[in-house]
């Protein structure tokens, strides 16, 4: 009624399905997240003794082991060649008949709670990890879909792949929308904070992490990878820590030089080149 409006075109509508998707898949990342945290707290209750073997339990021989024999009680009843097969098989061979030997032993003197609700506790926290694995992984590819549609010079951008650039794209939405550099900064919480008191300026100042968290994690995602891809970015990123930055601060400095790049090939729809970096 205003007048107050813009015009929507093919790839706005395909960019609100990308921001639609992109936090659909952080909240099953989330999710999947606190399941782990889940799993490995049942796991330390029932078989602490099961760090022994595997480094993490986030492995797919060890899921394999616990979704068999979820307990030390179904282990210790288990044929020693049983558990070697199926180590040997899920670790692709790195899992030796020795090591499933000692892993029987351990079960049998488990000073684990005897508790068989921890066991379908476990098994049912594998099924709903193995769920979301699957989920994540149609939601990637419809990402990418999408992705392939749009062609957007965001891709050409190294280490940035269709996840991230999904993210960004989709989370900065129309680029017309940013007047310059600092406002996209602004938006995605990059830019300083601002502490005073009276005559009083902090000299030491943050993030002000206002705005989008998914276009913050994303964008220092990216920093941290397009320094290993990057000549530009490397020698940059080195030269922040002969300045006596830590990791981190570096990263935000890198961080603060691609978000305006990537506001000027948005804008001008150009792909990425090193002599952009000055």
């Amino acid at each position: 009624m205003l007048k107050h409006y813009t015009p929507f075109v093919s790839k706005d509508i395909k960019i609100l399905e990308l921001r639609s998707l992109c936090r659909h898949r952080d909240d099953v990342l989330k999710y999947r997240s606190k399941l782990k945290v889940r799993l490995v707290a049942f796991v330390d209750q029932l078989f602490p003794e099961l760090n022994l073997i595997f480094n993490s339990i986030h492995l797919k021989s060890c899921y394999a082991l616990l979704s068999t024999y979820p307990s030390p009680k179904d282990i210790s009843s288990t044929r020693v060649d049983a558990i070697a097969n199926l180590l040997f098989k899920t670790s692709k061979g790195h899992f030796s008949f020795d090591k499933a030997q000692k892993l029987k032993e351990l079960a049998k003197s488990s000073i684990g709670v005897a508790n068989s609700s921890l066991s379908i506790q476990i098994k049912h926290s594998l099924k709903q990890i193995d769920l979301l694995d699957s989920q994540i992984k149609e939601i990637d590819f419809k990402i990418k879909e999408i992705m392939d549609e749009l062609n957007s010079v965001i891709l050409t951008i190294p280490g940035i792949s269709y996840t991230l650039g999904a993210i960004i794209l989709s989370e900065i939405g129309n680029i017309d929308k940013f007047a310059s550099p600092t406002k996209l900064l602004a938006f995605g919480g990059l830019d300083p904070s601002v502490k005073q008191s009276g005559y009083f300026n902090a000299s030491i100042i943050k993030m002000s992490k206002r705005g989008s968290k998914l276009l913050r994690y994303a964008m220092l995602r990216a920093s941290a990878l397009i320094i290993w891809n990057s000549e530009t970015y490397n020698a940059y990123y080195n030269r922040k820590l002969a300045q006596g930055k830590s990791h981190n601060n570096a990263v935000c400095h890198v961080a603060h030089k691609l978000t305006r790049v990537i506001f000027h090939i948005l804008k001008e729809n150009v792909e990425f080149k090193e002599q952009l970096e000055n």
